[in-house]
């Protein structure tokens, strides 16, 4: 799910309430009470220092106190010590393995410091300590996701919606499990989290992408507008209203939009190729080719590798683009140059039909009708019904 959405991990912290050690005398056990309850204030008032300071001084006086070191835990995370946090909600677990909430609070800490891995131990043993924890179910399905590991995932989210059907975080974490699905179930998910209450904008987003997918482009616009004005700050999310933009016959707005985009970023590809393709389709040809070329001929020869940050993981693909300049170079009446650029598009994806089509336009108009001929029939072996590449093999004869 990491190219559509993101989850956040909500963490609800529990109250400690273990007994006093039978190691000390009464005097040092009234000690330890105030001294308990004054951390306990402050972590009320947020004074996080205060309070580990207090709770260094309790634990050696307590050392078996499970609770004590958990809420040291607790006191460093706020401070955000990663490490003192990490080994006081250990010594926690030490002391007592079975309990929940130390593995949870772990988990949570380790997941929100990028240690997915180590999280989904924590979650899991927590799910176990308290199976019908709706919360530990959650964030348990969020690692799983987060490591590849889908169906389980949605597995626990289930098992949570079974428990709380009104839970809204569980609601929206399956909604956008089964974004990916493009189908009215999936749609069914959204709507039962959207009456839930769910808005938030990776939400609104990813809701957007799925109607889009479904061919409901004016509902989805809604949706990434609204996404916008949550998170202004997201490229993703202008870049996928940008796309609803120029797939509806707005090209202008979304030409603006992704040119927006280029100049903030520097041009990332597919900023870079949906800008040129909507340069294409207003017909400033020459606008398009200085906006694309470099960056699609120094990725073609290796010179720019995949691996650079510019190039994203969103669509479109190399193949794409030499198509959008071969086009370009058609419209400025460069017929030989928009033939090479097709040529290198056909194969690089065999089996796409529009780059197909428009290669043998341009071997048409080149007079090369049977190779032309060739590239329409082999449209029509992959999509029978494809009506451009009948309308041109009835043109052109077959």
């Amino acid at each position: 799910m990491k190219w559509f959405c993101r989850f956040g991990l909500l963490l609800a912290l529990c109250a400690s309430c273990s007994s006093l050690s039978r190691d000390n005398t009464p005097y040092q056990d009234r000690v330890a009470a105030q001294q308990r309850q004054r951390a306990a204030e402050f972590m009320n008032a947020r004074d996080y220092a205060a309070a580990a300071a207090t709770l260094d001084s309790l634990v050696v006086l307590k050392p078996a106190d499970s609770d004590l070191f958990e809420m040291l835990g607790d006191a460093r995370r706020a401070q955000r010590q990663f490490d003192p946090a990490v080994k006081a909600y250990e010594q926690a677990i030490r002391l007592n393995y079975g309990a929940y909430s130390p593995h949870m609070k772990l988990g949570t800490l380790l997941m929100e410091n990028g240690k997915t891995g180590r999280a989904l131990t924590e979650f899991e043993l927590a799910v176990k300590a308290s199976d019908r924890d709706v919360l530990a179910r959650y964030n348990y399905g969020v690692a799983l996701w987060e490591t590849d590991r889908h169906d389980e995932a949605l597995a626990q989210w289930s098992i949570a919606s079974e428990l709380d059907p009104l839970d809204v975080r569980v609601a929206e974490a399956l909604a956008m499990g089964h974004a990916a699905d493009a189908d009215t179930t999936a749609v069914g998910y959204f709507e039962h989290a959207r009456k839930l209450g769910a808005k938030s904008a990776p939400f609104l987003n990813n809701y957007g992408l799925l109607l889009d997918r479904l061919g409901r482009s004016d509902e989805a616009a809604e949706y990434f507008m609204t996404a916008i004005e949550k998170a202004p700050g997201r490229d993703e999310y202008v870049r996928n209203y940008a796309v609803n933009l120029l797939r509806r016959g707005h090209t202008s707005d979304a030409a603006g939009m992704f040119a927006d985009l280029v100049a903030r970023d520097g041009g990332k590809w597919s900023d870079t190729v949906y800008l040129a393709r909507a340069k294409l389709a207003l017909e400033r040809y020459d606008d398009a080719i200085a906006a694309l070329e470099p960056l699609a001929l120094d990725v073609e020869s290796g010179k720019i590798p995949k691996t650079s940050a510019r190039i994203d993981r969103m669509p479109p693909t190399l193949a794409e683009a030499l198509d959008i300049l071969g086009m370009c170079r058609r419209g400025l009446g460069d017929k030989k140059a928009a033939a090479d650029y097709l040529r290198r598009a056909v194969a690089l994806e065999p089996d796409d039909v529009s780059h197909l089509n428009n290669y043998g336009v341009v071997l048409a108009e080149f007079g090369m009708l049977p190779e032309a001929r060739k590239q329409w029939r082999r449209v029509l072996e992959i999509e029978p019904q494809n009506a451009t590449a009948k309308a041109n093999l009835s043109a052109f004869g077959r």
